[in-house]
């Protein structure tokens, strides 16, 4: 089980892996973190590995680049990171001409970036430098040693920005847009070959949403063993994650075009039939079982 990213729904989904929801489904799974969307896609591409957690949109990349790849799930259907800045930088209007930090150009942190940027009336190739630095990680790195101006990180790292003195100033879940960020994907063959398997994945990830969010103070517990922060902080992961990620992931076509045409080079194409790209019987039937 390959993931990229951190906070959010990759918490959600260790979490799951910890209380047993994987083991529950006949599934023993490894969890494989790998830096950026684009290396999971390939690492399922690959075959080296049968499910990744991964950004919609280096899924759907992959997909035009001919991947034989379905959308399982789409477990996050907003923006959910906050864009910090370096002190002295205090609302968008300031970024004009300064570095913003991405993880890799095309990868989705940089789709995001550019796509906020634009919501901001500047032009993300003119108006601002963009530089690949790498993962929430290490842009907050990069905002504290003074490397860059400005990033998006996840909501995990924005305790450890506020206590060096950075400045959070724009939360992207604000945007009202549905826009399909995170979620499963598995090569065809595997569908078509073991099933089973496909939707015990998928119905151990559900099945550990809801008990993330139902037990609130078991999953804190959890937290406090990642992140050492004030309890204050760490409600506020647990918070910021249980809001962005979906109880029903469902693959809903309305975000997957949001996300298609965010991307210049894939909108260019032209018309597509979105539906040709999800594979939404798992995720339908593990939510009818559960009711």
């Amino acid at each position: 089980f390959v993931s990229s990213g951190s906070g959010g729904i990759v918490e959600v989904i260790r979490f799951s892996q910890k209380q047993g929801f994987f083991k529950k489904q006949g599934l023993d799974v490894t969890m494989i973190y790998v830096p950026s969307g684009v290396l999971a896609a390939q690492t399922v591409v690959s075959g080296s590995a049968l499910i990744a957690n991964n950004s919609v949109s280096d899924i759907l990349n992959a997909i035009a680049a001919g991947a034989p790849l379905k959308i399982l799930t789409v477990n996050i259907d907003r923006f959910q990171h906050l864009f910090v800045a370096r002190p002295g930088i205090n609302s968008p209007k300031d970024m004009k001409g300064k570095k913003v930090a991405v993880s890799r150009y095309g990868a989705f942190s940089d789709i995001e970036t550019r796509f906020l940027i634009r919501q901001w009336g500047m032009d993300p190739d003119r108006d601002v430098q963009v530089l690949q630095i790498g993962n929430s990680a290490a842009r907050s790195a990069a905002l504290m040693s003074g490397g860059i101006d400005g990033a998006v990180v996840t909501p995990a790292f924005v305790p450890v920005a506020r206590n060096a003195g950075l400045n959070v100033i724009f939360d992207l879940s604000t945007i009202k847009t549905r826009f399909a960020n995170i979620g499963l994907m598995a090569q065809e063959r595997l569908i078509r070959e073991q099933p089973r398997l496909v939707k015990g994945a998928v119905a151990g990830l559900v099945h550990g949403i809801k008990f993330w969010k139902t037990n609130p103070e078991v999953a804190k517990a959890y937290l406090k063993q990642i992140h050492k922060v004030s309890a204050a902080d760490l409600d506020s992961i647990y918070e910021d994650g249980s809001k962005n990620v979906r109880s029903e992931p469902t693959p809903d076509l309305d975000g997957i075009q949001t996300a298609w045409e965010s991307i210049p080079e894939l909108k260019a194409r032209g018309p597509v039939d979105f539906k040709k790209f999800v594979d939404s019987r798992f995720i339908e039937e593990v939510l009818r079982e559960m009711k």
